[in-house]
């Protein structure tokens, strides 16, 4: 099988299964999330600390989904009701930290930075993705998630076809140092096909908004989603990896996939909780 099936064949699959996980049922979404905070956070363990103090890795990866879950009852169910997950937050945190003691190397501190970076970088981006796939009551509205994936990915298309084209031989280059692929000519695609997307969006109620807040919204995740790009095409090589892992024939790690929507969709997301719902 050609390496362009295989990579035609896993971006279906993914598209599909992140479609049913946000459309279909909370708990689906739940446990949609839930693994993706979990397997990005091995991926980022594997690449940056790799065989160092496992056993922080595994209260680190604990926390994260502990971050996770904590936020989705929150945003579910209300603070109160989920009073018992916030107050089991601090044990594998704690925990993680007595690791970092115990872990006897020069560089023990120095690795701990790497322990703690997934709950920052990974989990409380995704934790920030609940207050906007639930209502004030309650209710499930995964449909706005899903579009602000649509745009994100219509974006990724974006500059990836424009910068194939007009960007490679006699473009401009955006960052060389960390991505001499990406071009200007390229992220000036980015932000065209994500501005089309969610034109797209708002025409079908998707984005049910006035149409400068939907421009501004697809300006927001083009621009940071580049920049999330650019984080982790840095972070990638720094550690001397090509991907963060292989879940994904043909694309790499879920890390991979993602690495725009752990910059872009907070700034999104905070946009239409304080600005959008606000005015």
């Amino acid at each position: 099988m050609s390496s362009l099936i295989k990579r035609s064949l896993s971006g279906l699959v993914f598209i599909i299964v992140m479609i049913a996980g946000l459309l279909l049922h909370p708990l689906g979404y739940a446990v949609l999330m839930t693994a993706c905070v979990g397997i990005m956070v091995v991926e980022f363990y594997r690449m940056s600390l790799a065989d160092r103090n496992r056993t922080g890795q595994v209260f680190g990866f604990l926390s994260s989904v502990l971050i996770f879950i904590t936020a989705y009852t929150v945003a579910r169910n209300g603070l109160w009701a989920s009073r018992f997950w916030l107050l089991s937050l601090p044990l594998p945190v704690t925990t993680a930290w007595i690791t970092v003691l115990y872990h006897r190397s020069e560089d023990a501190f120095r690795s701990a930075a790497l322990l703690f970076l997934p709950l920052i970088y990974i989990a409380v981006p995704f934790s920030i993705f609940n207050f906007i796939s639930f209502n004030a009551l309650g209710m499930f509205q995964g449909f706005y998630l899903l579009a602000l994936f649509i745009v994100l990915w219509a974006s990724d298309i974006g500059g990836y076809l424009i910068g194939m084209g007009f960007g490679q031989k006699n473009g401009h280059k955006l960052f060389p140092s960390i991505s001499p692929k990406k071009s200007w000519e390229g992220f000036a695609g980015s932000i065209v096909f994500a501005q089309a997307a969610a034109f797209a969006l708002f025409k079908l109620d998707m984005l049910p908004f006035a149409w400068y807040h939907c421009m501004i919204l697809a300006f927001i995740i083009s621009v940071f989603g580049v920049l999330g790009d650019l984080t982790e095409s840095a972070m990638k090589r720094h550690f001397g990896v090509k991907d963060s892992g292989n879940i994904m024939p043909g694309h790499g790690g879920l890390l991979d996939r993602f690495d725009g929507a752990l910059l872009a969709f907070p700034v999104a997301i905070v946009y239409m909780l304080f600005i959008i719902y606000t005015s």
